[in-house]
């Protein structure tokens, strides 16, 4: 609840209240109300108090109303979002937290985003639609609250992020899976420089990820989130309701259990017992670290980066959402019709699917001319 403005004057100080017989002071960065003491204690008590709360935001530094805010906005909603996705999304508001960390609310505009969007991430387009994003569901909340009289961001304009063209052939695919697993190092013996082969303790884990997202051509996150709930088993498919249409369209699609994704499947159970899960249960997660939770973004992509790297493809634009386009176009180049593709992508719009598949499948030209006479 804010601090009201008051309508007569009642002798006690800037945004001092009584409530429920006690004395309660609105605190000015966060509008959190605070209880001094008894209305019965007197009001040298009261004013004691209120000293000791006011130094406590001094003693703060110059934290402003701004970060604050996003502390507690953040404890406030971080509940409702996955735990697969949680640790990702408390980043992006730890970011806003310390750019914004001497700002008070009202001072936070559109130029002042716009310049910290840019300064930050001026080559990410896709960094930038994602922290305009959070910020703009934070403002969104803020004026509900009446800390903001309005939203900021709806005045931002970011750079839209340029389709992707990017297609991992074959053999990088391969070299990268078995880099997730496995790292190579030189040492000596006996003498001799000799090169030594060890296992990445995350590897297991990635490979049944990717594999995954390769196989069943569904997006990292609904793979990430995947729950031995939606493994049916005796029907055999995998029930995919993806994350990203479920507040839209609803599409949805089951993919069959092929003999290869069982066998994926069976090592994700032997990876979840290394990591000493109890007993499998429907709502624990099929891909899963090695404390048994469930596998961050964040995570995901730093061992893809780790294993481009070791299979020396670091100079290679590949990240982790290329493998899903890669599945679709090897699946177009295999037969398969649009109608088909458009099912296992479980895209509402054909269109959607096509301009995924063009972006990739470069066509070939069939045209042979000759010079003309003269």
């Amino acid at each position: 609840m804010n601090a009201r403005r008051r309508t007569k004057l009642d002798g006690l100080p800037s945004r001092v209240y009584i409530r429920r017989n006690s004395y309660f002071w609105v605190r000015n960065t966060d509008e959190k109300w605070i209880k001094l003491c008894r209305v019965e204690e007197g009001e040298t008590r009261m004013l004691e108090r209120l000293t000791i709360e006011k130094r406590k935001v001094e003693a703060d530094g110059l934290e402003g109303s701004m970060s604050r805010l996003v502390k507690v906005y953040i404890e406030q909603f971080k509940g409702g979002y996955a735990e697969s996705f949680r640790d990702e999304w408390e980043r992006r508001g730890a970011q806003c937290r310390t750019a914004f960390q001497n700002y008070d609310i009202a001072q936070v505009d559109a130029g002042v985003i716009e310049d910290f969007l840019i300064a930050e991430w001026s080559d990410k387009p896709a960094t930038q639609t994602a922290m305009k994003g959070w910020l703009s569901a934070f403002f969104s909340w803020a004026v509900r609250r009446r800390h903001a009289t309005a939203n900021p961001c709806r005045e931002v304009k970011v750079s839209k992020p340029k389709g992707r063209d990017v297609y991992i052939p074959h053999a990088h695919f391969v070299a990268i899976r078995d880099a997730l697993s496995v790292y190579r190092y030189k040492r000596m013996k006996d003498g001799q420089e000799v090169e030594v082969e060890a296992k990445v303790p995350t590897g297991p884990e990635m490979q049944v990820f990717v594999d995954l997202c390769y196989l069943t051509c569904q997006r990292s996150t609904d793979i990430r989130e995947l729950r031995w709930s939606q493994v049916d088993e005796l029907a055999g498919v995998i029930r995919f309701k993806p994350t990203k249409t479920a507040k839209s369209t609803g599409q949805a699609v089951d993919w069959p259990i092929t003999p290869e994704i069982a066998r994926v499947l069976r090592r994700a159970k032997t990876v979840a017992r290394g990591a000493k899960v109890r007993t499998l249960t429907a709502d624990d997660y099929v891909v899963v670290n090695r404390q048994g939770k469930p596998k961050t973004a964040a995570a995901c992509r730093e061992a893809w980066r780790d294993a481009l790297e070791r299979a020396k493809l670091g100079d290679k634009d590949y990240v982790v959402k290329d493998i899903r386009a890669k599945a679709l176009t090897d699946a177009k180049r295999a037969g398969y019709d649009i109608e088909a593709l458009q099912v296992a992508g479980a895209h509402a719009d054909r269109a959607t699917t096509e301009g995924y598949i063009k972006q990739r499948d470069v066509p070939l030209s069939t045209v042979k001319l000759t010079l003309p006479a003269a």
